[in-house]
């Protein structure tokens, strides 16, 4: 599934990826609050809070001296200066603010998680963005302006982008669908289609092209095809087949590391190697490197870091080296908070590890009846030795729905 996430609207196209804009989305009216949803944050909340040790502003500043003071400041203070002029706003919305942050490097990680909501009903997921209010607490909020995701989309995203491919129209029924969101403005459009319809596939990134493995109809000519996202066009790449796993499986659990996609497809675990276009078997190795990446995992920096499951009474959070193959633990982490792991996302957001999950039973809702959503931040340390610490930095509430969400995915974007 996809993933991004701010906050304005789209009035034209605004819940159906099947319907091809003839132009981006860029300036989408606000649509309808979701019911599902009992405060919408906005930036709009923003507005009245105000920027610490921010100089009075001429009247007449020039574009390129805003520009160059904007640039340095964290974007959660965008907002308020946006309400200082016209001039303000014309820099906060344009393409040069965001090359000049490149350039002196004042980037920030964002964190887009894709959810849905299953009952009584199936709902279409949905992005929401996490972002700091004040410079401190974390908010999830909805971004209004990006239309539903199809099911079992795939996603990966590059820089300030996400590229979202496949999923499912209806039932049984793949698509081929592909688009781009701009996650710096919030806006979208359509890509050239895969040539072959998609849902539940595994997805990467590699030297600037994105491969998609499986999803379809398991075939030596077409079960692997790469996008060029300079010339917008997709190739078939055929490669001889794993002998292993099965042949519709659907990919939920997949990832990235060392150039390679991981895949455990039903109770077998392949490789495909992105480089080489060639499947592997994980070997001795691979039975050790499955043991525990199956409930919530994520790569950062070429490691694998899961969480463990209660059962198992070891450390909290454990970590795979390729080059060692094997697992160890994340030393300095005694806890995690109760939450339903095997229905929450972890996700390298900077560098660290962010959790979005819900507690267990009836800690997971509030006064009211309302289902709390937390956010679980913890930082990670190498040592000279070689041993990697980590510690839980923050436990924040960050959002409150009516009914039960589901985490489908979660993805970091740079801006």
């Amino acid at each position: 599934m996809a993933s991004i996430s701010e906050t304005s609207d789209d009035g034209s196209n605004g819940g159906d990826p099947n319907q091809k804009p003839e132009e981006p989305h860029k300036n989408p009216q606000e649509g309808k609050e979701e019911e599902n949803q009992n405060e919408k944050p906005k930036e709009d909340d923003h507005q009245e809070e105000e920027v610490e040790n921010v100089p009075q502003i001429p009247p007449q500043m020039p574009l390129e001296l805003i520009v160059s003071t904007i640039a340095t400041l964290r974007r959660c203070h965008y907002p308020t200066l946006s309400l200082l002029s016209d001039s303000f706003r014309q820099v906060i919305s344009s393409v040069d603010l965001f090359q000049t942050r490149s350039l002196i490097g004042s980037t920030e990680p964002v964190l887009y998680t894709l959810i849905t909501f299953t009952s009584p009903n199936f709902e279409e997921p949905r992005w929401f963005i996490l972002q700091r209010r004040n410079n401190t607490s974390l908010q999830l909020s909805l971004v209004t302006s990006l239309p539903p995701m199809f099911p079992g989309c795939t996603t990966v995203t590059i820089g300030h982008k996400i590229y979202v491919m496949g999923g499912l129209r209806s039932l049984n029924r793949r698509a081929k669908t592909v688009f781009v969101i701009d996650c710096r403005f919030h806006t979208w459009r359509y890509l050239q289609e895969m040539q072959v319809a998609r849902s539940y596939a595994a997805s990467a990134v590699i030297d600037g092209m994105i491969y998609v493995v499986g999803g379809s109809t398991k075939r030596s000519d077409d079960w692997v095809e790469v996008f060029n996202v300079e010339t917008n066009t997709w190739e078939n790449v055929p490669s001889v087949l794993s002998p292993y796993g099965r042949s519709k499986a659907p990919f939920n659990v997949h990832f990235v590391l060392d150039n390679k996609i991981y895949i455990l497809d039903g109770n077998n675990r392949v490789a495909y190697d992105l480089r080489g276009r060639r499947w592997e078997d994980w070997g001795p190795a691979g039975n050790q490197l499955g043991y525990f990446w199956q409930v919530l995992y994520c790569v950062v920096d070429n490691l694998l870091y899961a969480v463990v499951p209660d059962h198992l009474h070891v450390t909290p959070i454990v970590v795979y080296d390729p080059r060692e193959m094997g697992w160890r633990p994340v030393m300095g982490v005694d806890y995690l908070p109760n939450l339903v792991y095997s229905e929450s996302r972890m996700t390298n957001f900077g560098g660290k590890l962010m959790i979005l999950g819900c507690y267990q039973s009836q800690a997971r809702f509030d006064y009211y009846g309302e289902v709390n959503v937390w956010c679980v931040e913890v930082a990670l340390e190498r040592r000279e030795d070689g041993e990697i610490w980590g510690k839980v930095q923050s436990l924040s509430l960050v959002n409150k729905f009516r009914k039960s969400p589901v985490f489908v995915l979660s993805r970091t974007v740079t801006v």
